[in-house]
C-alpha cells in the first residue's frame, strides 16, 4: 500500500498498547524508555498515527519546541518493517511538519545513531543535513542531529 492509501491521525493515549507491543520488533532493538506511556499522553495530539483500515502502520511522536518555538522536534518515528520503502516514513514526517509549520515552526530536528545507517540515510533523503555530536545523549551515547526547514 501507498501512503495515499492510508489514513493519518493524531495518537490518543489509547494507541500507547498496540504501538508498546511491536515497537521492539519494529525497531530491531529494545527501545526502553524511549517509548514511555507519558509520551502518548502528552505528545499524542501533536504526533501522527499512519495506517489503513485500522491497523497501525507506523507512528511518529513529537513536539514543537518549549525553548526554541520555531523547532518541531521528532522524538521518534517507527515503520512497520513489512511496509518500509514505500513512503510511509516519508508521509509522517510530512503530516507532522505540516502540523508544527501551521503553529509557527520553521524548522524540524531529529537524531539518529550513527551506526544506524537506515535512520542516517532515510533523513538524509527528506533532505536533512546532520552533524555527529560525541556523548550527545550521554557518556559513549553519540548522536547525529539532523534538521532542515519546513515545510517539507
Amino acid at each position: 500500500m501507498t501512503p495515499a492509501e492510508h489514513a493519518t491521525r493524531p495518537l490518543p493515549p489509547a494507541d500507547y498498547d498496540d504501538a508498546r507491543a511491536v515497537a521492539d520488533e519494529w525497531f530491531g532493538h529494545p527501545v526502553g524508555l524511549t517509548m514511555h506511556r507519558l509520551f502518548f499522553d502528552q505528545l499524542g495530539p501533536s504526533g501522527v498515527w499512519i495506517g489503513a483500515e485500522g491497523r497501525m502502520a507506523g507512528v511518529l511522536l513529537g513536539l514543537a519546541s518549549e525553548a526554541q518555538p520555531e523547532l518541531a522536534y521528532v522524538h521518534f518515528h517507527m515503520v512497520d518493517p513489512a511496509l518500509r520503502g514505500r513512503g510511509l516514513g516519508a508521509a509522517l514526517y510530512r503530516e507532522f511538519g505540516r502540523r508544527m509549520h501551521a503553529r509557527g515552526c520553521t524548522r524540524i530536528r531529529a537524531l539518529a545513531q550513527p551506526d544506524r545507517v537506515g535512520s542516517v540515510g532515510f533523513h538524509e533523503a527528506l533532505g536533512f543535513s546532520g552533524a555527529l555530536h560525541p556523548d550527545y545523549m550521554g557518556p559513549g551515547a553519540d548522536r547525529i542531529v539532523f534538521e532542515r526547514v519546513l515545510p517539507l
